[in-house]
């Protein structure tokens, strides 16, 4: 009986010693400010495509008066702060790079400038595309028409197909720059001067083959992921327009090929002889072009 009341009294003492613990840590819980212990109370993260770049916006946190944001192309690694002192709770990452997927974490301050609590990293990817169409306005401001047959001109036939291409990779989430929506008014030289301050994936370069040439598609490359970006291109237009495969073609002659190298991959598409083709590149321009924004999408690795 002895022994059974003095386990009864441990037992009572441990029970005891447990709530007064309890209550102790609750005590010390109110007393710490809820801004330094509440993880929950982190900022939550969201990363979406916004135009040219990448939109971040955050939650608000109690007690934060400025945000700093970080970027990394690591999820666990490399982190560089982006943003100091933000007031709002959005910010749009036009610098971020082409094609590359882009971690952002968030660390709230309170007033005094002291961290409040930081967020998890959210990620998100932007993919960038020049469609330059062939010829047209030079430098110089003279019309190029390129390629003539019959009154038709290249410069001006090429540009319902950099339109519809546009309009396919901009409905896939893709940013477009492009000289289709302004006439064709800027030449191949602008172009590649303008890609220097630039940064996007991919260069496509829209053009037709001359009156002596045979029907079919023949995209250019020089070198090796050239050929596999216009591989991807010959195999999405020949999924929605019925025409002649002439192949792929190494040319090693070419501004677009060889000046544009530093900063994407380029192709040079002719979309068929100008001649021999005419018909189907004048009524069927909306299936080029979703044929050479699906090639563009595949490459990438954008869903389609």
């Amino acid at each position: 009986m002895r022994g059974k009341t003095s386990a009864y009294k441990h037992a009572n003492k441990r029970r005891l010693a447990a709530v007064c613990l309890t209550v102790m840590l609750a005590l010390l819980f109110v007393m710490i400010p809820a801004e330094v212990h509440a993880a929950g109370d982190a900022p939550k993260v969201s990363v979406a495509v916004k135009g040219e770049g990448l939109r971040v916006k955050w939650s608000k946190v109690k007690g934060a008066a400025t945000y700093d944001v970080y970027r990394s192309y690591s999820r666990t690694k490399g982190y560089k702060r982006i943003k100091k002192g933000a007031t709002g709770r959005s910010l749009k990452d036009v610098k971020v790079a082409s094609g590359k997927r882009a971690y952002y974490k968030v660390l709230a301050r309170n007033a005094a400038g002291k961290r409040l609590s930081g967020s998890k990293a959210a990620s998100g990817v932007i993919y960038r595309v020049y469609v330059e169409t062939g010829h047209g306005t030079g430098i110089d401001g003279t019309w190029d028409p390129g390629c003539i047959w019959n009154g038709y001109q290249e410069a001006t036939l090429m540009i319902p197909i950099s339109r519809a291409t546009a309009k396919y990779l901009t409905a896939r989430g893709v940013y477009v720059y492009t000289d289709a929506y302004s006439g064709n008014n800027r030449n191949l030289r602008w172009t590649v001067s303008r890609l220097q301050t630039l940064d996007v994936s991919v260069m496509l370069n829209i053009h037709c083959d001359c009156q002596e040439a045979p029907s079919g598609t023949m995209p250019l490359y020089r070198y090796s992921e050239q050929r596999k970006l216009a591989k991807y291109l010959n195999r999405g237009v020949h999924k929605y327009v019925n025409t002649t495969n002439r192949g792929l073609r190494k040319r090693t002659d070419l501004t677009t090929l060889n000046d544009t190298t530093n900063n994407c991959v380029a192709c040079l598409f002719e979309t068929g002889s100008i001649k021999a083709d005419n018909w189907t590149l004048r009524t069927r321009y909306n299936a080029y072009g979703k044929g050479l924004a699906r090639g563009i999408c595949d490459y990438l690795g954008v869903k389609w």
